[in-house]
């Protein structure tokens, strides 16, 4: 009744042809908002016919325009992973997961802080059974001829056999044109090179015997610990491998680890991914107990901090690849709004609430 009575007052007088002349040609020049929810007019974006108002805005977007590129789109072109400068290329985007890896200890909510403390509990509990459990480990491929042979195999899921099965999805998937596969590749490299990164530094910085190593030199429970740079220290009076004095954490639990939890994050909604996913990172986690290359608290720390690194990733990929969303299919509630947009090279007003 409102909308009546104003149009009454702006156009009494005038012939009934005339109106609703000047009302069309305001309408697709893009200067009469028309009551809709939500509803967009643009000059050049519509038809109007007797019925009803039609509007193209819905049509097949152009290319060039990033509000409506596909992901595929983006990802394979206008965002190579190639590039350089774009923050969803593959090295600005590795340099950004170690950016947040490196600062995500000063943003942890209190509930984070929880388990890092229940974490670093646990670890110093398994560092004082060490011993214990490693005699435990140490008899299984005696004992058992189904571990004698299974646990060397399982074990190098954790090392190059890991690296190349990743490839090798990444390969398959780019072959078949499966972008979320290659996608879910790509981000378990990323999940690997920074768990390894860290890995590697806490290794030097703890220098732990392994206990391969315990057995022929210190036979300390649990293995020696030489601390930072001890590898290169040439006043030790025993000079070992370098290799036996990176104990802790495990790098092989940490790549297994850091793979699963990429996969099973990025596929999650099929149930099986996950259970089977964490199940085989768990059995290389434990065929470096047997194969006496690691103690349980190094397996412990090692899966931690790739299910971490593995977290971080794909959250971080995550948040780069949310795509905007067109304002005429969106759900969720608008307050009331009148406001001029430009969409290409057209202009129109945007009638909201």
């Amino acid at each position: 009744m409102n909308s009546f009575c104003m149009e009454r007052s702006l156009f009494n007088g005038l012939p009934l042809k005339k109106v609703l002349w000047i009302l069309i040609n305001l309408i697709q020049c893009g200067l009469f908002p028309v009551a809709n929810n939500g509803v967009v007019f643009s000059a050049n974006s519509q038809v109007f016919d007797s019925a009803n108002v039609q509007y193209k805005y819905l049509e097949k977007p152009n290319q060039n325009d990033s509000l409506y590129l596909k992901s595929s789109d983006n990802f394979y072109k206008t965002d190579s992973i190639f590039s350089f400068r774009s923050s969803k290329g593959y090295f600005p985007s590795l340099l950004k997961n170690f950016g947040e890896q490196i600062t995500a200890p000063f943003k942890q909510s209190t509930k984070q802080w929880i388990m890092t403390g229940a974490a670093i509990g646990i670890t110093a509990v398994l560092i004082h059974v060490d011993g214990e459990i490693d005699k435990w480990a140490r008899v299984q491929k005696t004992e058992h001829k189904w571990v004698n042979k299974t646990s060397p195999v399982i074990t190098k899921f954790g090392g190059n056999w890991g690296v190349y099965s990743v490839i090798a999805a990444g390969a398959l998937s780019a072959a078949c044109k499966n972008e979320k596969g290659l996608q879910t590749s790509l981000l378990a490299t990323q999940a690997m090179i920074t768990s390894g990164v860290w890995v590697n530094i806490i290794k030097i910085l703890t220098g732990r015997e392994r206990p391969i190593a315990d057995y022929t030199f210190s036979k300390t429970a649990g293995g020696s610990w030489y601390g930072p740079f001890s590898r290169w220290d040439q006043d030790l009076k025993i000079r070992k491998p370098v290799s036996e004095f990176d104990a802790f954490p495990s790098g092989h639990t940490a790549t297994a680890f850091s793979i699963a939890t990429v996969f099973a994050s990025q596929y999650k909604d099929i149930k099986a991914i996950p259970v089977i996913c964490y199940s085989a990172a768990t059995l290389v986690g434990i065929s470096r107990l047997t194969e006496h290359e690691h103690w349980a608290s190094d397996v412990f720390v090692g899966g931690i901090m790739g299910y971490l690194c593995g977290k971080q990733v794909v959250n971080h990929y995550n948040k780069t690849h949310q795509y905007p969303v067109n304002p005429l299919l969106s759900k969720s509630k608008n307050k009331t709004e009148l406001t001029f947009i430009q969409y290409s090279n057209k202009v129109g007003i945007l009638l909201k609430w």
